[in-house]
C-alpha cells in the first residue's frame, strides 16, 4: 500500500492532513498519486477474492451514502471504508474475518481513492447526510477531532479497558481521544526519523548523533573529508510547502523541550519555537549543510539524494528505509540506519507520528459488530500479517518486537524505541486552519524570504485560539 504525507510508504497511501493542507502526504511530484499496480499472480487472485467479499469501489458507496437497509435474515453486514489496497493484504484480512464470523458478521470493503482530499470529502458527505454506512472508517491521524466534535464518530470507551489500550504504542492509543472520550485507535504507524550512513558514522564519529550539535560537527567532518567521494551535503530535510515541514519544525521544537501549548492556547512564536525554525534556516544558509534548494524539496526528493550517496544524514519518514536499503534503488543499500530525531543537549528527540486510525460511524446500526471487526484488525495475529505482507508498522509493540517478525523486517529492531518516544500533532477541530498558514510561514523562512520571528508572529493570531 502507499503512504502519503509527501512520499510513498509500502503500498498504502497516506495523508496527514485534511484537504486544505494540500493533501500533504508523502510523494513529491504528485503527493497522493498511486502508480498503477503491477498485474501479479497475487493481485489476480486478490481480485477473485474481492468479488466474493462484495468489494464496493469508490463512488458506489451504497447509492451515494443512502445507508444500508437493516438485515432481515442472515449475518449482519457492515461496511469498512479505507483507501485502496494494492497488496492484497487488506482483502485477505477481511476474508479471514468473514470466514471466522460466517453466518454472524459479514464485512464489505469500500475502496476509497488514494488521494486524501477525495477520502476526506467522501467521509464528510456521508457523515453530513447521517448515513448509517460505512460502519467502520479508517481515517488520517489528524481527522479524529474534526469528525468527533460534530458527533460523526461513536465513542468506543465502552469497548476498551486500560489494559487493552496498553497493548498499543502511547501515541496510537491517545490520537483518537477528544474531549475526554476515545473515538478511535491507530491501526498502523508512521514517524519522522533521523537517517544516517552507518559506514560514515563509524568511520568519522563512532556513535550516532543525538543532538543538533553532534550531528552538525559530524556532518561537517564528513563533508570536508568525503566531498571527493560524492558527499555534497551534510543534512537533508524537506522544505517544500507541505505538511512535512510543520512536522519537522515540531520535532526540532520538541527536541529542545518545547511545545506549542494546548488547543485554545496555542503559541507558535515563543523563543523556543523561533529557535527551532532558526536552526532549520541556519542548516541551509549559515552552516551550509542542507541544499540551497531545500525550500522546494519534498521527502522523495531528499530520499533520491540520500540514496545516491550525497549526504550522511537525512530526516524522513518510515517509507524511506526500504527504498534506501534496496540495492536496485540505492547506492547506499546496507549502509543505512535510523535513530530518533535530533534534540538539544539535555533533551531527547521525539518524532512526529502519522498513520491511520480505526473508528466507528456514529450512525451505524451495528456498532457492536463494527467494534468486533476493529478488534480483529488490532489483534496480534492480524497486525503480524499486516507487518509481514504489507511492510506497515503495527500499532502494537509486541508485534514490532517479535523476533520472528524482526527476522523478516529488520528495521523493526530499531523502530521500537523511536515509536515509543513519538508525539502527536495538536488535536484540533480543524487541523487545516493550523497547518496551512504554518506551512507558508516556515517555507518563507526556508526560502530566505522572511525571518523566523516575523514569519511565526504573522500566523500567531490565526492559530492561537484554535481548539
Amino acid at each position: 500500500m502507499v503512504i502519503n504525507d509527501d512520499a510513498p510508504q509500502m503500498q498504502y497511501v497516506r495523508s496527514e492532513m485534511g484537504p486544505a493542507a494540500g493533501s500533504g502526504s508523502r510523494l513529491e511530484a504528485e503527493p497522493n498519486q498511486v502508480s498503477s499496480p503491477r498485474l501479479t499472480r497475487r493481485r489476480v487472485l486478490s481480485q477473485g477474492v474481492k468479488a466474493s467479499l462484495g468489494v464496493t469501489v469508490l463512488g458506489s458507496w451504497l447509492a451515494a451514502c443512502g445507508g444500508a437497509p437493516a438485515s432481515t435474515s442472515g449475518p449482519v453486514t457492515i461496511q469498512f471504508a479505507a483507501l485502496v489496497d494494492t497488496t492484497g493484504e487488506q482483502t485477505a484480512e477481511i476474508k479471514r474475518f468473514n470466514d471466522l464470523h460466517a453466518g454472524k458478521i459479514h464485512v464489505d470493503y469500500v475502496e476509497l481513492p488514494s488521494v486524501a482530499t477525495d477520502q476526506y470529502s467522501k467521509f464528510v458527505n456521508a457523515f453530513r447526510s447521517q448515513s448509517s454506512t460505512p460502519d467502520v472508517v479508517q481515517i488520517d491521524v489528524t481527522w479524529p477531532a474534526q469528525f468527533a466534535t460534530p458527533g460523526w464518530l461513536a465513542p468506543i470507551d465502552q469497548y476498551v479497558t486500560s489494559s487493552y489500550l496498553n497493548q498499543f504504542w502511547p501515541s496510537a492509543r491517545t490520537v483518537g481521544r477528544v474531549n475526554g472520550h476515545l473515538y478511535g485507535i491507530q491501526r498502523y504507524m508512521d514517524i519522522g526519523m533521523l537517517y544516517y550512513r552507518t559506514d560514515l558514522v563509524e568511520k568519522y564519529g563512532g556513535s550516532v548523533p543525538q543532538t543538533r550539535e553532534e550531528m552538525q560537527t559530524l556532518a561537517e567532518r564528513i563533508l570536508a573529508a568525503e566531498s571527493s567521494q560524492g558527499i555534497s551535503y551534510g543534512y537533508l530535510m524537506p522544505g517544500k510547502k507541505i505538511e512535512a515541514i510543520v512536522d519537522e519544525w515540531l520535532e526540532f521544537l520538541w527536541g529542545a523541550g518545547g511545545s506549542i501549548g494546548e488547543p485554545g492556547k496555542l503559541q507558535v512564536n515563543g523563543a523556543l519555537q523561533v529557535d527551532a525554525l532558526q536552526y532549520m534556516h541556519d542548516l541551509i544558509y549559515k552552516f551550509r549543510l542542507a541544499p540551497t534548494g531545500t525550500s522546494t524539496y519534498a521527502p522523495n526528493d531528499i530520499l533520491a539524494l540520500f540514496s545516491q550517496g550525497k549526504a550522511p544524514f537525512m530526516r524522513n519518514w518510515v517509507f524511506a528505509y526500504a527504498i534506501a536499503n534496496t540495492p536496485s534503488r540505492s547506492k547506499v543499500a546496507g549502509k543505512v540506519g535510523v535513530a530518533p530525531t535530533l534534540a538539544t543537549s539535555g533533551h531527547s528527540g521525539h518524532g512526529c507520528t502519522g498513520g491511520w486510525v480505526l473508528a466507528i460511524n456514529a450512525n451505524s446500526q451495528y456498532k457492536d459488530a463494527a467494534w468486533t471487526f476493529i478488534d480483529y484488525l488490532l489483534s496480534k495475529e492480524t497486525q503480524t500479517s499486516m507487518a509481514l505482507n504489507a511492510g506497515l508498522i503495527p500499532s502494537r509493540p509486541d508485534v514490532v518486537s517479535d523476533a520472528s517478525v524482526q527476522a523478516k523486517v529488520p528495521y523493526f529492531k530499531q523502530i521500537g524505541s523511536i515509536l515509543n518516544s513519538g508525539q502527536n500533532r495538536p488535536t484540533l477541530k480543524n487541523y487545516n486552519q493550523f497547518t496551512t498558514p504554518l506551512q507558508a510561514a516556515i517555507n518563507s523562512v526556508l526560502s530566505n524570504q522572511a525571518s523566523p520571528s516575523e514569519a511565526l508572529s504573522s500566523v500567531q493570531t490565526q492559530v492561537a485560539s484554535l481548539t
